[in-house]
């Protein structure tokens, strides 16, 4: 949703209040921190303290044993529900990121919460902000954003029936070659995109090793861009199979999906697909799969057509700390895969993933997360922190401590109008020292159009192929228990099939930000942006100071 408001002339008052007290901080960093308790004890009443995340000096087998001898009561879930305000204030000598360089001074006050569930019936969590923003000179009209990210699993019936929802609201880039940041509210690129999804299921054993599973899903993706489709996709899958276990090395299964896409413009896609399994234990470490089955699709004409489909997969796990995860199929578009690969090591995340498929609407990126840092935390601490409200805690306690943004994001996803075939490679790196934290990100995607006798209005239009691509480096130092800096380097780069069509986009941004309070944090950051190309060309300079208070 994208609302007009009237000017409110206080918040651009409270903006030089947020100014006034980073400012003060920073003057006096001594005064502060000397108030000022560790990070750490900011934790939620009834929950134990959340211990800062410093790697492990025990080797992580003898962290995961002793967690599993530990008493029950201390791996006691429940529902953690946290707060937070934040006011920011921003002096830009480019507010709609263009070649008019109209400089302005930008107010935003972004209320939100935090909320993690893991109980016995629900388990999930729900991290939602509303981004209001005042521009001084009046750039644009007051304007209020919503900015949602939720999952979660309801358990209906005891181990039967249950409910997966999810949750994507966020500004989303109109075109590829438009100007990328979300940072400018008054950028013209950007669009409130909302993506939601509900899928009931039954599922369920037959004897000892027989699983069932009959589901239901639909997903209705909307924009408030004019010129960009709104889709729904509802789906259903019939699964039945086996699982090789310690009694046999065999494995099968047998799966059953229908799936219609229904465009606002354009015309609706229909799949049916019909796909058998069989696996095969080499050995307690490493899983074969065998794939074959066939599709019927209207998706390259009108009328349906019918193909084969061929594959194999495999499942590689030699350690609790490496897994690598592939699977390629030959199917009416070419060829499909999923490459997903992790290694952890005491001090550092590897994650690598690889992904080529068909997507309507948002592309592979947008799922509902808390952040792509967030995530590569989450999954380093799972083993030394099975409860998910105090890894949640603990992740969310390292990312402020250092001064990073829970997410990495190199570029996100354009908007599309009908369906299209993305092969997406994502490689990220973090490397964390005892004060230091250094990330790496780097992104790469290619999108193609599958029916080039539409013309709906997106980028589509002109090109058949867009290809991106970028990195992002950020680095985090704590300077004391309570205050760190940051910086954060990065490029993106986007090229259409219409020949000298691109755009390139390089953000510099530095950072310091401290705890004034128990649970206040300020902070003061600079921007620099150079953007070049055919499209579109300019820079933005920007300083901007914050306030946050997590309640």
């Amino acid at each position: 949703m994208h609302l007009q408001y009237c000017r409110i002339a206080s918040t651009h008052v409270a903006g030089r209040a947020v100014w006034a007290l980073a400012a003060a901080s920073a003057l006096s960093p001594g005064i502060a921190l000397a108030q000022v308790p560790d990070v750490s004890t900011a934790e939620p009443p009834g929950f134990a303290p959340v211990q800062s995340p410093v790697v492990p000096t025990e080797p992580t087998d003898a962290i995961v044993k002793r967690r599993d001898n530990a008493p029950a009561d201390s791996r006691q879930s429940g529902v953690w529900l946290e707060p937070r305000i934040t006011v920011q204030h921003t002096v830009t000598n480019n507010a709609r990121l263009d070649a008019t360089h109209i400089s302005d001074q930008v107010t935003e006050v972004n209320p939100g919460f935090r909320l993690v569930s893991d109980t016995a019936r629900i388990n999930g969590f729900v991290d939602y902000s509303l981004r209001t923003a005042h521009y001084a000179r009046g750039t644009v009209s007051d304007q209020v954003w919503h900015n949602l990210n939720a999952k979660g699993t309801a358990e209906a019936i005891e181990n039967r029936v249950f409910v997966d929802v999810a949750g994507v609201v966020a500004l989303q880039p109109i075109s590829a070659f438009g100007a990328p940041g979300v940072d400018s509210p008054a950028n013209p690129n950007m669009a409130q995109t909302s993506s939601f999804r509900v899928s009931p299921y039954l599922k369920g054993s037959f004897g000892s090793n027989v699983d069932y599973e009959a589901r239901y899903s639909v997903q209705d993706t909307r924009s408030d861009a004019e010129n960009r489709a709104s889709v729904t996709v509802q789906g259903w899958l019939l699964h039945l199979g086996s699982k090789p276990d310690g009694h046999t090395i065999i494995g099968w299964a047998l799966d059953a999906m229908q799936e219609d896409a229904e465009f606002s413009t354009g015309r609706n896609i229909d799949t049916t697909t019909l796909r058998a399994r069989m696996s095969y234990l080499a050995s307690p470490q490493l899983l074969l799969v065998g794939i074959g089955g066939v599709e019927s699709t209207n998706q390259l004409s009108p009328t349906h057509k019918s193909h084969g489909i061929v594959g194999f997969g495999a499942d590689w796990r030699p350690s609790n700390k490496t897994r690598l995860f592939l699977e390629r199929e030959s199917r009416y578009f070419g060829e499909a895969h999923k490459v997903n690969f992790e290694y952890r090591t005491s001090r550092t995340i590897w994650s690598y993933t690889d992904r080529k498929g068909i997507f309507a609407g948002l592309g592979a990126q947008s799922s509902a997360s808390m952040g792509s840092l967030f995530d590569l935390l989450d999954s380093f601490y799972a083993r030394t922190e099975p409860n998910a409200i105090r890894r949640t805690q603990l992740v969310l306690a390292e990312i402020e401590r250092r001064g990073l943004p829970a997410d990495m994001q190199v570029f996100p996803d354009f908007l599309t109008s009908s369906s299209t075939l993305q092969r997406l490679q994502e490689l990220s790196v973090a490397l964390l020292g005892q004060r230091s934290t250094f990330t790496l990100a780097v992104l790469r995607s290619d999108t193609r159009l599958l029916d080039g006798t539409l013309q709906l209005g997106d980028d589509f239009d002109a090109n058949t192929r867009i290809r991106q691509r970028g990195w992002r480096l950020m680095v985090g130092h704590r300077l004391t228990p309570n205050a760190s800096i940051n910086a954060s380097l990065g490029e993106m780069h986007s090229v259409g099939s219409v020949p000298g069509l691109e755009t390139r986009v390089r953000p510099l941004i530095l950072g310091w930000n401290t705890l004034v309070a128990r649970r206040t944090n300020v902070g003061i950051q600079l921007r620099r942006v150079l953007s070049d190309g055919s499209v579109t060309r300019y820079n933005e300079s920007a300083i901007m100071g914050f306030i946050t208070h997590r309640f």
